[in-house]
């Protein structure tokens, strides 16, 4: 394990590193060391002296220079290199101190080739007040070895205590800029990971994968023993029980509240015996174990004839597997791999391996995550030097495009694929090619009274009124779709922009011009929301039957895509022929465009040119959740002068003035200030470490009307799934739930790539395969298949029907353009008379869509009878496949609530979501409410922080070349006249007049024509 925090007290850490080693006395010459290349500059070499390690802390080079003196100045870091607990046991329980020395030279292999090399920054203020990094290459650090836990447990761990010191390239001593070090803290403890398993599978032991990130455990070390020398671990655990904790974000929390101080042994040897003794009481003393790695050590260095022939065949089955590959440009195969070493081989496929990981995701990426990438997926003997080597390599044959740099030092922070950066190109070219190519239905003046007329006659069929009218961007929208000329059209529209209410109009006038309207969207629920309209304008959902009333005809993509794509792609023929018919006089529309992949987005505009589609709008909001695969083309289109219509009024929430400001700031990125405006108003509960459980409680102290009214959104799963828990159980006590309840085993998604599922160390046992289709290449037919066990020759063993089945991951085609595989963890869940639940997947013969929501009206072992919301009555038998897709349905992550609407919501969000609380999360959960909301967080201060630093944004390949600017701020978010409505004190008003900037001197005069103010040649 790996983990960085920063030096409080330099007298305070000389005292402290400077003790608690596990050298003897004869060993004290390595008790603490210097290392790095700004030490050996300094003259600073071997053993490490108190108050010349303080003096360094405090900024004092040894000929008394003093660096960095200024008020509130860093001392350093302390990056900590802990040891698995099997390899603490083996060497300081059990004896092999040959551990503790392989351990140290990971530790130095780590600091001076990665962070050292890649991380090491000062401040060049050349150009900027404020500075910028500059890479020096170059730290000033000790090395200090320990032995113990806080809790006296063997805890084998090395202190790497980095001053805050680096020599720049003109050979000024200047402080260290550490942003890149706390940045690539998971790359750091992968490349360390690495190392370290490497060197003790020199010392003839095996290891196995034990968790993320490249840790691991030596193998043979019982886990009863591992668990009971974790007094730590198993405080820690048992806190987290008694919490009922669930989410990683308030783990962490739970492991810092209740962190004692370190304690002092009173005799170094009586706690080693004492450690000794508590093994053989568990009948494990390791030595049998060290024996059997000490005769595997002996043999690599001294091979008999057949362990040569053994490591040879090795090395040949290496390269022969290398060259049957499919041929690649970012590894090596076919003849050439015959010649070539296999640590090469390896180093090429895992960068290889890692890219298309990545890039499954994300169009670009940072080298480091490249590197962290590859070293995750636990090659036996793959070091992270090798890596580092290739990556550059395919830097310099434009294998990997480097990002644009404005740097001094001409340092690029990420790269990208030629294949991602020719298909953004691609859709941009098909896009243009769009200009002119789609039809005018009817002139503008008639589009804009057709629309008014159609939303008139929209009000009086869904809300019995005679007022509803489009405001100026729905109406500028529907006039570009039916009088402009392109077929191609962004309709960027705001959160509770009222895009559906717009949708319902046009798709009344253009049926009465014999046109049909085609909806898309990502998943099924909006899917519904598309054939379902909204009502009062403002987006709100309508009942199934008003769905069925509104007759828009609406897909999923991907289904839209399988229906038509390979007859598009044909270009003649009977099926081509039939494809352009079906479409002749079609406008599709795609909602929630943000979401949309670049694959998918490609895939939608070749098909409409191909097929001559009339129309093809995208409409969505950029500022909301992007895709989860690679790719933001719906921004990127905007950001390159594509056509695009606005659509910024607010209409969902209308009605609050706070919540129009809100979502106003939120839309802007000014995330912080969101929650200002709502903690001044009362919507804020910070409740520390417990706060999931404070949003169960909230959410179950209302009456049941309110209950139905409310939503509760969190920021990711794991606190969707703990609020979950938590409400089934309030409800349970107050008698809401009844009966004794049925045990389920339901599927929740690992989260695993398509690149991952090829490596065995992905895999882990009760976890559950499911072949969507034949995967023939490893003879696995479709179905749902248990992981009984993961070999360490890379094999994986399923079983289905009382049937093994053994495959070989890394014969997965890794370019098949279907996602054939799906892995899952398997969750317990308990489900009662009265409990909401919904699906996770879909069932197309009985019509549920995913994300489908019902009431459990009676659970029985026999059978669960479920209500629909559209009154339809299901019974679900015990095998039924949709109950391995249930799930409790209390609370939505983001989402899942993206394209929802409740009058009132409860949104839990924390600062310790690094990946999750951004300002994207946050503009999607501060938008779902039409009338009044709630934060519920741990730290109101660190979330605002939190959100403000992460914006939360994909990548794009042109963006990060350079060719096209896509997130630029707008400068009013918001209409400063709402704000005098809302309480705040003078310094918050003061915080956003200067976000808002000076009040306007009178009401702009509306142009009454939309089309004008556009710009549109209509």
């Amino acid at each position: 394990m790996h983990s960085i925090a920063s030096v409080r007290s330099s007298s305070g850490a000389a005292d402290y590193f400077a003790s608690d080693n596990y050298y003897t006395p004869e060993e004290n010459a390595e008790a603490g060391v210097w290392g790095g290349e700004g030490a050996r500059a300094l003259g600073l070499e071997g053993q490490v002296e108190r108050d010349q390690f303080e003096g360094i802390l405090n900024g004092r080079l040894p000929d008394g220079e003093m660096v960095g003196q200024v008020e509130g100045r860093r001392l350093g870091l302390d990056l900590t290199f802990s040891m698995p607990k099997s390899a603490s046991i083996l060497a300081l329980v059990s004896g092999d101190r040959r551990i503790l020395d392989a351990h140290l030279a990971a530790v130095k292999s780590t600091m001076s080739q990665l962070v050292e090399k890649q991380f090491a920054e000062s401040r060049n203020y050349e150009r900027s007040r404020s500075g910028e990094p500059q890479k020096t290459g170059n730290l000033v650090y000790a090395l200090f070895a320990h032995d113990m836990s806080r809790a006296l447990d063997p805890q084998g761990h090395i202190h790497a205590v980095v001053a805050n010191l680096t020599r720049d390239p003109k050979g000024t001593w200047k402080a260290l800029w550490n942003g890149e070090i706390w940045k690539n803290n998971t790359t750091i403890g992968q490349f360390y990971h690495a190392a370290f398993r490497a060197q003790l599978q020199k010392l003839g032991y095996e290891t196995e994968a034990a968790g993320k990130h490249g840790s691991f455990e030596i193998k043979g070390v019982p886990a009863e023993v591992i668990k009971a020398f974790s007094t730590r671990a198993n405080e820690i655990e048992a806190k987290i029980a008694e919490t009922g904790a669930t989410s990683l974000a308030t783990k962490k929390q739970i492991t810092l509240y209740t962190r004692d101080p370190k304690l002092a042994p009173e005799d170094r040897g009586v706690l080693v015996e004492g450690w000794q003794q508590r093994a053989a009481a568990l009948q494990f003393d390791g030595k049998d174990l060290v024996a059997e790695a000490k005769a595997r050590a002996d043999v690599q260095a001294r091979p008999t004839f057949r362990e040569t022939a053994t490591a040879a065949f090795g090395e040949v089955a290496t390269r022969i597997n290398a060259a049957l590959r499919t041929p690649s440009p970012l590894a090596v195969s076919g003849a050439a791999a015959l010649f070539m070493p296999a640590e090469t081989i390896k180093a090429q496929h895992a960068t290889a391996s890692a890219i298309r990981h990545l890039s499954e995701r994300e169009a670009a990426f940072s080298p480091q995550e490249i590197l962290a990438s590859a070293l995750g997926f636990q090659i036996k003997g793959l070091e992270g030097g090798a890596v580092v080597q290739r990556i550059g390599e395919l830097i310099r044959d434009g294998h990997l495009i480097p990002g644009k740099s404005d740097r001094l030092d001409g340092h690029f922070d990420l790269v990208t694929t030629p294949a991602a950066l020719a298909m953004e190109q691609k859709i941009l070219d098909t896009i243009d090619r769009g200009h002119g190519e789609g039809r005018v239905f009817m002139p503008p003046e008639t589009a804009m009274a057709r629309l008014q007329e159609a939303a008139r006659e929209l009000g009086q069929t869904r809300a019995g009124v005679d007022s509803w009218q489009l405001n100026e961007g729905q109406l500028a929208a529907g006039v570009a779709i039916l009088s402009g000329g392109d077929r191609f059209l962004n309709i960027q529209g705001v959160a509770g922009a009222g895009k559906s209410t717009l949708l319902g109009a046009l798709d009344k006038v253009l049926d009465a011009e014999g046109i049909k309207l085609v909806g898309l969207a990502f998943q099924n629920k909006m899917v519904a929301d598309l054939r379902g309209g909204g009502g009062g304008g403002g987006g709100q959902a309508i009942s199934a039957e008003q769905m069925r009333e509104a007759g828009i005809e609406a897909y999923t993509i991907a289904r839209f895509l399988s229906t038509y794509a390979s007859a598009a792609a044909a270009g003649s023929g009977e099926r081509f022929d039939a494809a352009k018919a079906a479409l002749a006089n079609t406008v599709i529309i795609t909602d929630e465009s943000s979401m949309v992949s670049s694959r998918d987005m490609l895939r939608l505009t070749t098909l409409a040119e191909q097929l001559g589609v009339a129309k093809a709008p995208f409409m969505g909001d950029r500022q909301q959740l992007s895709a989860i695969e690679q790719g933001k083309m719906f921004a990127v289109s905007q950001a390159s002068g594509q056509a695009t219509v606005r659509m910024d009024e607010n209409i969902r929430q209308k009605n609050s003035p706070l919540l129009l400001a809100v979502a106003g700031l939120s839309n802007e990125g000014h995330a912080g200030l969101a929650l200002d405006i709502l903690a001044a108003h009362g919507r804020v509960i910070e409740a520390g470490p417990d706060h999931v459980a404070r949003a169960a409680e909230l959410w179950l102290s209302l009456s049941p009307q309110k209950r139905e009214a409310t939503a509760i959104f969190t920021a990711g799963r794991d606190d969707r799934a703990e609020i979950n828990a938590r409400v089934q159980a309030g409800l349970l006590k107050e008698g809401t739930l009844t009966g004794a309840g049925v045990a389920l085993t339901t599927l929740q998604s690992a989260n695993a790539t398509r690149e991952e599922l090829r490596f065995a160390s992905t895999y882990r046992v009760g976890q559950v395969l499911e072949a969507r289709m034949d995967v023939r290449e490893i003879g696995l037919r479709r179905g749902e298949y248990e992981v009984s066990e993961v070999r360490k020759d890379g094999k994986v063993v399923l079983e289905r029907d009382g049937k093994r089945k053994v495959i070989d991951p890394d014969r997965i085609n890794p370019d098949h353009r279907f996602d054939r595989l799906g892995l899952y963890e398997q969750r317990q869940i308990r489900i009662h008379d009265g409990e909401t639940v919904f699906w996770r997947d879909k069932d197309a013969g009985r019509d549920i869509a995913k994300s489908t929501y019902a009431t459990v009206l009676e659970a029985r072992a026999e059978g669960i009878r479920v209500e629909l919301a559209d009154k339809r009555q299901l019974v679900l038998a015990p095998g039924d496949p949709m109950l391995r897709r249930l799930d409790l349905g209390y609370a939505l992550n983001a989402h899942m609530a993206q394209g929802m609407t409740k009058p009132e919501a409860i949104e839990v969000i924390s600062s310790a979501q690094r990946n999750l609380a951004t300002q994207r999360t946050q503009n999607v959960l501060n938008t779902r409410a039409t009338d009044d909301m709630v934060v519920v967080t741990n730290n109101l201060d660190s979330l605002k922080q939190q959100l403000d630093r992460t914006p939360g944004n994909k990548t794009s390949a042109l963006e990060v070349t350079g060719k096209v600017e896509v997130e630029p701020r707008h400068s009013n978010p918001i209409d400063s006249r709402q704000v005098p409505e809302l309480r705040m004190s003078p310094e918050l008003k003061a915080k956003l007049d200067a976000v808002l900037g000076p009040a306007p001197q009178g009401q702009m005069r509306q142009l009454p024509v939309p089309e004008k103010s556009l710009g549109l040649d209509l």
